[in-house]
């Protein structure tokens, strides 16, 4: 697979990534995710998956996306695009990967709970054909704010969305 995004490369997030990884975090959400979090989910979570998405020639890591294959479902809990990069569709492929990765394990749908208030990421999940299932109350402990939950269950139109090259699995 290649095309506009023949500079970059998905691969499996590794604990070297977590440096680079946590400073998007940083200035990604108000509440970042703690490194043992993404550590513990790397290293001995059989449902995670958890990749990158990196520049093939300097190999800079510019976005990631942790989700978790559980039963049919893939739960994506985190996505977060280096700020240089958005607007450049990388959030798109990562989840279009996670659903190419879904439909070889038997995914039968994706959901994600996203901040009331982050219209771009619902503007982005819409079109990319997730639809609002429910509403979560004060489902984010910070600002108490509510969460749309979405779901996308054409796995097999989002993974067509997939313009890039895969990193075969070195585990």
């Amino acid at each position: 697979m290649a095309g506009a995004f023949d500079q970059f490369r998905i691969r499996r997030m590794a604990e070297a990534d977590l440096d680079p990884l946590l400073v998007i975090e940083q200035y990604s959400f108000p509440t970042p995710w703690k490194r043992s979090m993404y550590e513990s989910d790397i290293d001995a979570n059989r449902h995670a998956r958890f990749f990158v998405i990196e520049t093939k020639d300097q190999h800079e890591l510019v976005g990631y996306i942790g989700s978790w294959f559980i039963y049919d479902e893939a739960h994506i809990g985190t996505i977060a695009t280096k700020q240089e990069f958005r607007g450049r569709r990388i959030a798109e492929q990562l989840i279009a990967y996670t659903a190419f990765q879904g439909i070889q394990e038997g995914i039968a749908y994706i959901v994600l709970e996203v901040r009331v208030s982050n219209e771009a990421a619902i503007t982005l999940y819409e079109r990319l054909g997730f639809t609002q299932v429910g509403l979560r109350k004060r489902y984010y402990t910070d600002t108490q704010e509510d969460a749309l939950l979405m779901t996308c269950r054409d796995m097999e139109g989002m993974a067509r969305r997939l313009d890039i090259e895969e990193v075969p699995d070195e585990r």
